[in-house]
């Protein structure tokens, strides 16, 4: 009669045996470039994006799911991960000191995280483009500017094969201001900086005031004797003429603030530069010497890549 007793006994045993080294380990969620989301997020089936491991997360611990109890481990195989929007971590999303929420890479690969665009179908451009400077024909490359949801996309930074470019400026150096109106929102420079360069298609100034920069874009540009009067769009033309630190240096001892102003047409006069033609929609970039973009791939990145994060 007792035997039936012991044979339970025993065998409750060796099933706690068998699943207790499975709930000692954290949960795995695998992705990879290759893989789906519509996958369970094992090695062997991987979902493809760390959005859908992180919600995955989230449910299982939302469920109180067994697997989660030691925390919950993503691991990201090897490969370039495009984000089309921001990777949003919530609080919740952390767990706990005993059981956190870890993303990393698989042992001995190296993920990266982009928020980068390709661009492509770059050609040489023979066609005449109004206020090219002289020196700049003929070594031109031209692509169309991408877009998202039907609207043009506004950047400020193109990568060119891992090496980041410079947005066409008027100066190698950087000039200085010739005076700030607060009360107009306005700054006046000199007109040789400008170069027939005009507001409202995409211009911007980039000035550095006491400790911190500002980059404005600007809306118009007023011709006034040896001097322009800028002025700027909202909401930052107001929020610069308005704060009182740091604001625009005016000093005749050690100089004024320094400027340079960018992305104009105007302005991609040497190797390595670059414009974006907001009107026409249109990038143009002026290889380095020595180098063309035919046959490669030009990047241009909106978020800053990044390679993983252990939320706790």
């Amino acid at each position: 009669m007792n035997t039936p007793l012991r044979l339970i006994v025993l065998i409750n045993f060796l099933l706690l045996l068998v699943v207790s080294p499975v709930l000692t380990k954290a949960a795995d969620i695998w992705v990879a470039v290759k893989g789906s989301d519509k996958n369970q997020g094992t090695k062997e089936q991987p979902l493809a994006s760390v959005h859908a491991a992180l919600r995955k997360a989230r449910e299982l611990r939302r469920l109180n799911d067994p697997s989660v109890s030691r925390g919950v481990q993503i691991i990201v195989r090897d490969g370039v991960y495009h984000f089309s929007e921001p990777l949003f971590v919530r609080p919740e999303d952390s767990g706990t000191a005993a059981a956190p929420t870890v993303v990393e890479a698989a042992p001995g690969e190296h993920p990266v995280f982009s928020g980068g665009i390709e661009l492509n179908g770059w050609r040489k451009a023979t066609e005449q483009i109004a206020g090219l400077p002289a020196g700049a024909k003929g070594n031109i490359w031209v692509a169309d500017a991408p877009g998202i949801a039907g609207e043009l996309l506004n950047f400020r930074q193109l990568w060119v094969n891992g090496r980041k470019a410079v947005r066409a400026r008027n100066t190698s150096a950087m000039d200085r201001i010739v005076s700030w109106d607060r009360a107009s929102e306005t700054c006046v420079v000199p007109v040789a900086a400008v170069k027939d360069a005009k507001g409202g298609e995409g211009l911007e100034m980039f000035i550095h005031q006491w400790w911190a920069i500002a980059i404005l874009r600007v809306k118009s540009v007023e011709k006034q004797g040896n001097n322009v009067r800028l002025s700027f769009y909202q909401p930052e033309s107001h929020i610069q003429s308005e704060h009182p630190w740091p604001a625009p240096w005016i000093s005749e001892k050690t100089g004024n603030s320094a400027f340079y102003l960018s992305n104009a047409i105007q302005f991609l006069d040497e190797p390595g530069e670059w414009y974006l033609d907001r009107k026409n929609r249109k990038v143009y970039y002026w290889p380095l010497k020595g180098r063309t973009s035919a046959g490669r791939t030009l990047r241009f990145r909106i978020w800053k890549p990044w390679s993983g994060w252990k939320a706790q």
